[in-house]
């Protein structure tokens, strides 16, 4: 569903200004308590500009780490896009985070799951990626033993001096089952 143009465009204006924590927070509550404003948020996520899909993405994590279950039917399309290779690491941070606070799915996303362990595996990536991404790995491998396993052995052979105090510190929780 479309929201009605005039508000999509306020939205857009919002979001257009100069970003501040405030600003965020308060459009995040809108879209908690209107479907509108959330439905105007997933569309700038998919379809708007950079700098407007990084700031409805940070919208969107503040809403999913206060009301996940608005989030839970567009895991797909936000896998999806953190997935897309072309998605900024800012924005894919943003998406990780989102999906993080939303419940564990029930069936295992193997390419998903793939995306993160390459991706918290990967030095190019920013270490908040990295560290995100293992972090869904560890949730999402451990409705599998086998896959739990392999996952906790590709952890143990990380190489710690090649990863950030941070990325080493999501490591060792993993091994020791903090997570």
């Amino acid at each position: 569903m479309n929201p009605p143009e005039s508000l999509h465009e306020s939205l857009r204006l919002r979001l257009s200004a100069r970003p501040s924590k405030t600003l965020i927070t308060t459009i995040a509550a809108e879209s908690m308590a209107d479907e509108k404003v959330l439905d105007a948020l997933l569309s700038f996520l998919h379809n708007g500009e950079d700098s407007l899909r990084w700031r409805a993405a940070w919208a969107l994590e503040k809403v999913a780490g206060q009301c996940p279950s608005l989030l839970i039917g567009e895991r797909p399309q936000m896998r999806a896009l953190a997935l897309h290779p072309d998605t900024p690491h800012g924005l894919r941070r943003l998406l990780l985070s989102i999906l993080h606070h939303l419940p564990d799915d029930e069936e295992l996303d193997v390419a998903f799951f793939n995306l993160l362990l390459d991706t918290m595996l990967d030095l190019q990536s920013p270490p908040g990626v990295q560290s995100l991404a293992m972090k869904l790995a560890y949730r999402q491998s451990k409705s599998n033993s086998d896959l739990h396993r392999e996952f906790l052995s590709i952890v143990r052979n990380m190489e710690p001096d090649y990863y950030s105090a941070g990325v080493r510190s999501v490591a060792k929780r993993c091994l020791k089952g903090k997570l």
